[in-house]
């Protein structure tokens, strides 16, 4: 403390003194506990191997990444867009379900939070086109978490940007109804639309609860998911598959959509799903109306 504050202390101290009050006892300052980090060993993880002389960051509590080649490139922004980044990724207990043992998968991806999942944009923070980065995911507190089970994992990135802004990578010939001369749409989150035919009537809007029907296929035409004859009810919420919680809003009744879905908002990370992590989805949607039982909307 200077001088004069310490001056200025004594000379109040003492004036309450001479007013026969006694000073205020000192109040205790309360001692701040720094929660204890989790220790990595960057040895002992799955990939790539990092220099013993290279020093990690913590890009956020519970994100640690070691760039292992620097990047010449243009730097990723703060705004979330998409990417090409090469990867393999496993999990704590050495599950891979990005890449293998000899090649990476390189895929088309949103570099935000909100279109993944939490962590994956400060794993990205001032990547550089061309750089090679590991990175460690702490799994706790994270929300929606891409390792399903009761036991979540950490997570091990191996990660290389390509490119910033790319396009998903959309075959000549789409499975399902044809896209003919319908403008296409899109968002941050990389999923993009075509409106294939209109409908009348009150729009969808976030949290709505809908009539629809939907059919998915993987990029080479492999069906994955039909709905068929059976129209089903959603919430456009958290428990909506994300594709179609973004994707349906805005749709009005009877109206059709095609969506070209991303890895994070179909296939994800989850290599316990039915999907291949990474795997981009083509979905023909319709609005039927208005949330309804499906059996009274079958025919």
């Amino acid at each position: 403390m200077r001088p004069f504050a310490l001056a200025v202390l004594a000379t109040t101290a003492f004036l309450t003194a001479c007013e026969g009050e006694r000073p205020a006892p000192p109040t205790e300052t309360t001692k701040v506990v720094e929660p204890v980090k989790p220790i990595v060993d960057v040895a002992t993880l799955p990939g790539n191997t990092v220099p013993m002389n290279i020093t990690g960051t913590e890009y956020a509590d519970g994100v640690r990444g070691w760039t292992i080649v620097a990047g010449a490139g243009e730097m990723l922004p703060t705004k979330p867009t998409t990417a090409t980044i090469r990867l393999r990724g496993w999990t704590a207990n050495g599950e891979q379900f990005f890449g293998d043992a000899e090649s990476w998968d390189e895929l088309v991806l949103p570099t935000g939070d909100a279109a993944a999942f939490g962590g994956w944009a400060s794993a990205l923070t001032d990547m550089k086109i061309g750089e090679v980065r590991k990175v460690w995911i702490a799994s706790q507190d994270r929300g929606t978490w891409p390792i399903a089970g009761a036991n979540p994992q950490d997570l091990v990135l191996d990660l290389e940007l390509v490119s910033i802004g790319e396009e998903l990578r959309i075959p000549d010939v789409v499975p399902g109804a044809a896209i003919g001369d319908a403008a296409k749409h899109g968002s941050s989150s990389g999923l993009r639309w075509y409106d294939l035919t209109a409908g009348q009537g009150k729009p969808l809007a976030s949290g709505d609860t809908a009539t629809v029907t939907a059919v998915a296929w993987l990029t080479d035409g492999t069906l994955w998911q039909d709905s068929g004859r059976m129209p089903f009810v959603l919430t456009l919420d958290e428990t909506a598959m994300p594709a179609l919680r973004e994707g349906l809003v805005g749709m009005t009744p009877g109206s059709t959509r095609k969506l070209i879905v991303p890895p994070m908002l179909g296939g994800g990370f989850d290599p316990m799903g039915d999907l291949p992590p990474g795997t981009t989805l083509i979905m023909d949607v319709q609005f039927v109306g208005p949330a309804r039982t499906a059996d009274a909307t079958a025919e």
